[in-house]
């Protein structure tokens, strides 16, 4: 039986999530801020500044992209970035004054990323943005004012976070830490404050051994789990594959996964398989006060079948210019939905 191995083109990490009052020293919300928040996404890059033009320290983008591929595009094209490659893409829902805790484990050590939205406005707010790396700051910028829909760019400092890939003994392929500058591109999609999606609790959130919520009360601090191995489902290559499975489990504290639930189903086959997949994972565990703990994880698993030759043409041609005078809708930013906790397989 012959078998297709689906490639891992997202890189996706577990959210580390908590409340946070305000620290920036800004001003308070502003009138009517209570009813909105923010869907924000934002992506991690890396690039060889040493080989490309300089970039300010915060640049706002022309337009905004559907599509994490589109937005790395047009840093290459427009600014001529050498090296440039995404590394994390996260959703996260916010209220105004709330903070995000996010990690990445990029090659030898962490990468810690704070969001704080702040002042949230119909179509406008500010952001803070903070990132370190093996315990180095890298970028810390606050108040920048942001529209609905609109991209900014953040430059941030160097670090050994960068990944070369180069051929190894026996022809495999193999990968090295190297200096790399930082970008972060942040986009915004402000909303009432009902519709917000991903938001922190609901991604991790520490448990008991048997699954049951654990509250945290005043002064605790939860630090979520953090993957640090995944498994690549496979499937039968002759299977049509689109979609998504939902999956939440409980990491002990020796960083295994166990109690795995399909949330929301695709198809009993490609659950079974992605179950199967979930519950291989390895984790750096939560911490609650310092001590490892257990805690709620969850996961998106989406997967996307590889296009016959004829839809590959018919794509083709939608991309082509076409003689109209109708005005282009401003894309969402990408990802359209729920990006926050997911794997993409394509």
């Amino acid at each position: 039986m012959k078998v297709l191995s689906w490639v891992l083109t997202i890189i996706v990490t577990v959210m580390l999530a908590e409340s946070a009052k305000s620290q920036s020293g800004t001003s308070r919300p502003r009138s009517g801020a209570r009813g909105y928040g923010v869907n924000l996404t934002y992506a991690i890059y890396q690039y060889d500044a040493v080989r490309s033009p300089e970039m300010g320290e915060v640049t706002l983008l022309a337009q905004t992209f559907s599509a994490a591929k589109d937005e790395l595009s047009h840093l290459k094209e427009k600014y001529k970035l050498e090296g440039v490659e995404i590394r994390h893409i996260r959703e996260v829902g916010l209220e105004s004054e709330e903070s995000f805790n996010d990690a990445v484990l990029l090659g030898p050590d962490y990468m810690l990323v704070t969001v704080t939205a702040r002042e949230i406005a119909r179509g406008e707010m500010k952001l803070d943005v903070r990132v370190r790396y093996a315990n180095q700051p890298l970028l810390d910028k606050k108040g920048v004012e942001m529209g609905s829909f609109e991209t900014a760019v953040l430059r941030g400092g160097k670090g050994m976070f960068g990944v070369k890939y180069f051929i190894g003994a026996g022809g495999r392929q193999e990968s090295a830490p190297i200096e790399r500058t930082l970008l972060v591109s942040v986009t915004p999609e402000i909303v009432p404050s009902p519709n917000l999606r991903n938001r922190p609790q609901q991604i991790s959130h520490p448990v008991d051994e048997y699954g049951s919520r654990i509250e945290l009360k005043e002064g605790d601090r939860f630090t979520p789990p953090v993957v640090t191995e995944r498994i690549v489902p496979t499937f039968e290559a002759t299977r049509s594959i689109a979609g998504s499975v939902l999956l939440g489990g409980v990491v002990t504290p020796d960083g295994k996964l166990t109690n795995v639930k399909v949330i929301r189903s695709l198809d009993p086959v490609i659950d079974l398989r992605a179950v199967d997949a979930f519950r291989q994972y390895r984790f750096s565990p939560a911490l609650l006060n310092g001590k490892p703990a257990f805690a709620y994880y969850r996961e998106e698993l989406s997967f996307a079948r590889q296009l016959t030759m004829r839809e590959i043409q018919d794509e083709l041609e939608k991309d082509r210019p076409k003689d109209t005078k109708k005005p282009r809708r401003r894309p969402f930013p990408f990802p359209p939905q729920n990006l926050g906790d997911r794997c993409s397989w394509f």
